[in-house]
């Protein structure tokens, strides 16, 4: 009893393309390309295989040599790791990060770190000068007892005790480079 081929069901030319990769000539026929230009991208790709004489080439390998990205290239370039550029550009890389830092500082978007200590300072005692007079201020307005005053001066001891922890959490922790950079 002969066996129905199902329709989708892939030839062994097709199954040798996919899985061990194309020739140059089924690439340019694939992708719509002339034979030259198809050389020209792939310049320096090496082969998957050999089939026969001729080199095969691996698909997903070659295709972001032979299509133009439907993205934004820009974008991109801003989320790549500055670890999967070449190395002729980490140095320019590391100088525009560089320019990126000093207009950003003359702008007022970036703070070194003292100035941002000093200001978060001035804040803190501000805060705390506002808690501790806000004791004597409910005390002026409202009879306390004993108890009350021990309660409110025993809240805003531990608010100003949460704050300070929190300030010197935050400035002790080393500051990861790559979160730093995608947050401007």
């Amino acid at each position: 009893m002969a066996t129905r081929r199902r329709k989708d069901a892939l030839d062994d030319e097709s199954r040798a393309m996919i899985y061990e990769g194309l020739n140059l000539s089924e690439l340019g026929r694939l992708f719509h390309m002339d034979h030259r230009v198809l050389v020209e991208k792939l310049h320096g790709v090496s082969p998957s295989g050999k089939r026969g004489s001729a080199n095969t080439y691996k698909v997903h390998e070659v295709a972001p040599y032979l299509v133009k990205p439907i993205f934004d290239i820009e974008s991109y370039i801003k989320r790549m790791n500055h670890a999967d550029l070449p190395k002729m550009l980490t140095k320019e890389f590391w100088a525009g990060q560089r320019a990126k830092q000093e207009y950003l500082l003359k702008a007022g978007d970036l703070w070194p770190t003292e100035d941002v200590i000093k200001h978060v300072g001035e804040l803190f005692k501000l805060v705390k000068m506002s808690v501790q007079l806000m004791s004597d201020a409910v005390e002026r307005q409202v009879e306390l007892t004993e108890r009350q005053r021990t309660i409110i001066k025993a809240m805003c001891d531990g608010l100003l005790s949460d704050l300070r922890q929190a300030i010197i959490e935050n400035f002790s922790e080393p500051v990861d480079v790559e979160e730093d950079e995608e947050a401007l």
